[in-house]
């Protein structure tokens, strides 16, 4: 059974063809994938071998190994894009991701993806959106002690400027209560941020002001 994080991962792969789960450890989500029918094939691929003996052992014991491919791979960079309609990579910083992305073209030919940044979001949006891919929807899931954003995008060819609210945050559904939680566990990360710019950056510090005060707008949180 897949926690929280992977299942809103999967949730957004599309099931038109082949999901290549990028850092697949233990292959759980592409297990998942497979046992669920939503994919009829699954590329199952890792940086180093220990993963992937693990995912071979995974596949094996739920009898999906003939529906799957475990590839060594850097990235996607030794990665077969023939029918490969979705790739995921999840667990990884945003800055790792912003690699592997930028090393591949055949992302950009109708390909869903479906990301999950552990650090870093606005700095993976903001290369998103800054390359001619379009963020389609995103997710916040709360799993454990943790909130986790989840993201699917598509490349359009279209540039297109952020807010410097939506670039922090993301295209939320701020009537949905964990995000909403979300939002005032960052009021103080954003209050802090502005406090301690304030001398030396006051430009960004405004800008950190005007982001948790728009939070606290939209969910509700007083920040006096």
């Amino acid at each position: 059974m897949l926690n929280k994080r992977l299942r809103a991962c999967a949730d957004f792969v599309s099931g038109r063809g082949i999901a290549c789960d990028v850092g697949t450890d233990h292959a759980y989500l592409a297990a998942e994938l497979l046992k669920s029918g939503k994919c009829r094939e699954v590329i199952a691929s890792d940086v180093a071998e220990g993963p992937l003996m693990a995912a071979e052992r995974t596949l094996n014991q739920a009898g999906l190994m003939s529906k799957a491919r475990i590839i060594l791979s850097d990235g996607l960079t030794q990665i077969p894009p023939d029918n490969v309609t979705d790739v995921v990579i999840a667990g990884m910083g945003g800055e790792t991701i912003v690699h592997i992305l930028s090393s591949c073209e055949w992302i950009k030919s109708d390909v869903n993806l479906i990301l999950q940044p552990m650090t870093k979001a606005a700095l993976l949006r903001e290369w998103l959106c800054s390359n001619g891919f379009f963020i389609i929807e995103e997710k916040i899931v709360h799993d454990g002690r943790f909130f986790y954003t989840v993201m699917r995008t598509s490349y359009t060819g279209e540039n297109f400027q952020l807010s410097d609210f939506n670039r922090e945050l993301g295209f939320q559904d701020w009537t949905d209560e964990v995000v909403k939680d979300y939002g005032r566990f960052r009021i103080a990360h954003y209050k802090r941020l502005s406090s301690q710019m304030a001398e030396a950056q006051p430009e960004k510090a405004e800008i950190y002001r005007k982001i948790a005060e728009e939070l606290a707008e939209k969910t509700g949180e007083d920040t006096k």
